[in-house]
């Protein structure tokens, strides 16, 4: 079974990835973390932190739906794409710290309840998303440190200096299939979590 299920698993994960369409990973991701946290819903790890996926998505999307802007005519191009990478690095960055904190945050919440804590654990699935978040990150900075270097000639420089790193741009136009990858190995490592190997404990939570 566990051999279907991960056959099943690599299958979608390499759609995702042979199809690039973004919307069709947001899809895939949110329901397979709903699924995920259904199999596993009397596990209080993988709950929690199909949790912070969820509401970290759901601010994601309203914040990106409302107030971040994708065209202006009052913005040059480079300041409307560092607005959209800065978001995303804050959004993996928000990820990453959220990962980070889920267990020592959830023994705390559970003792001030007076319930027992044994049972919150660190999976090395959840240590493999803290990494691939934080891959996340560099991207998204690469992508705004070559959009600053790729316009240099607004933020002061002279157009001379400009002219040489103008055609700086292979982030810009590969940095939505390098983020479709990261996210199909994000679904992978979500599916990991209904199998023992996504479930193996990396070491005993704590608060410190």
């Amino acid at each position: 079974m566990n051999m279907i299920k991960l056959t099943l698993i690599i299958l979608g994960m390499t759609f995702a990835i042979v199809s690039k369409d973004p919307l069709y990973m947001a899809i895939l991701v949110n329901v397979t973390i709903f699924t995920v946290m259904l199999i596993n819903r009397h596990d209080i790890n993988i709950v929690s932190l199909c949790l912070i996926f969820l509401i970290v998505k759901l601010t994601e999307t309203i914040i990106w739906e409302n107030f971040i802007v994708t065209k202006s005519e009052t913005m040059s191009s480079m300041w409307v794409n560092a607005i959209i990478f800065a978001f995303h690095f804050i959004i993996d960055l928000s990820l990453m710290i959220m990962v980070m904190l889920r267990a020592p945050y959830t023994r705390g919440w559970l003792a001030a309840r007076n319930k027992p804590i044994d049972k919150v654990h660190i999976y090395r699935a959840e240590v493999a998303f803290v990494s691939l978040f934080f891959a996340f990150m560099l991207v998204d900075l690469a992508a705004l440190l070559e959009n600053f270097i790729r316009h240099l000639d607004e933020i002061g420089f002279s157009d001379e200096t400009a002219e040489v790193f103008s055609n700086w741009n292979w982030i810009y136009y590969q940095y939505e299939h390098i983020k479709i990858v990261l996210t199909s190995i994000s679904y992978l490592l979500l599916w990991s979590m209904t199998i023992a190997v996504g479930k193996e404990k990396h070491r005993t939570a704590d608060l410190s």
